[in-house]
């Protein structure tokens, strides 16, 4: 049914408009424009044109940043697509407990990037000892201080993230299983179709698209991700966890290069809008198959 006015529809989305336009589209006009300028955030703005945008293919802590980003998107994207998957397949056949245990696997959500960073700080911990240190050394072996590392800092903040995650992709998967009509896999059944089987040609295939959803979730998450670098390791040891954003926030806030800074910002924004134009470029060719 159509309203009967037709300026119904934009009075009541409104608020959500307005909120956006002022915390989202506003915001990323202002770092465009900064990013043309040479500004410490006290003194007069000094237009310099394109030069921040070249200043950051000559920047090696910002090439750095930037495949570490890839890095831990790629990494950390696999790990919570597949971990949220598993533990949603586990809850739907699970008939007794599984309020209990949708819980337990939420609770991650929803506590605080602090708090969880703090949590893992003391178990990977070799000075004071953590629990990893220990059991390292119950078993003869060298303890590894894992977040002073460079080869392994990345690898733990992207696993720390996506902890703190994968209850998320859970709930999503959870819900579209339980979407699923029961006489679709009653059918299945009757024909002869094993558990395996179910998910391979069924019910996997029908969920598609919330597969596109939550790519489209993860990646742009992942690829803007702050907190539990900058709380784990502050982009270190030297730069080999440094992602983007990280290295915005020390540029812009800690440099006093705002300018520079917003060039970046634009830069992390771009990145994150190719990465959800290529997922939605899937899903187009996917439905033009089917």
């Amino acid at each position: 049914m159509k309203p009967r006015n037709k300026w119904e529809p934009w009075l009541f989305s409104a608020p959500a408009l307005i909120v956006y336009i002022c915390i989202v589209l506003i915001p990323v006009v202002w770092s465009i424009v900064y990013s043309v300028f040479d500004w410490n955030g006290i003194g007069d703005m000094k237009f310099t044109g394109l030069q921040n945008y070249t200043r950051m293919f000559g920047d090696e802590v910002f090439i750095t940043s930037f495949f570490n980003n890839l890095f831990f998107m790629a990494v950390g994207t696999i790990y919570q697509v597949f971990t949220g998957l598993i533990m949603a397949i586990i809850l739907t056949n699970i008939t007794k407990g599984n309020n209990i245990l949708r819980v337990i696997y939420f609770i991650p959500c929803i506590i605080s990037s602090m708090a969880i960073c703090k949590i893992f700080e003391k178990l990977l911990s070799v000075e004071p000892q953590g629990v990893l240190a220990a059991v390292m050394e119950g078993l003869g072996m060298e303890p590894i201080a894992l977040l002073s590392e460079p080869k392994w800092a990345l690898l733990v903040v992207t696993l720390v993230d996506g902890y703190k995650f994968c209850g998320l992709y859970m709930v999503i998967f959870y819900s579209a299983f339980m979407a699923i009509s029961n006489d679709v896999v009653e059918a299945a059944y009757i024909d002869g179709c094993t558990w395996g089987q179910q998910y391979r040609y069924i019910k996997l295939p029908m969920i598609k698209n919330i597969f596109f959803v939550v790519l489209v979730i993860v990646i742009n998450g992942t690829l803007k991700s702050f907190d539990v670098s900058y709380i784990l390791t502050s982009g270190g040891p030297g730069s080999a966890s440094e992602l983007v954003a990280t290295y915005t926030y020390k540029t812009a806030f800690s440099s006093a290069q705002f300018g520079y800074g917003s060039a970046l910002s634009v830069f992390l924004l771009a990145e994150s809008l190719i990465a959800v134009g290529i997922i939605r470029l899937f899903q187009q060719r996917a439905a033009k198959r089917d």
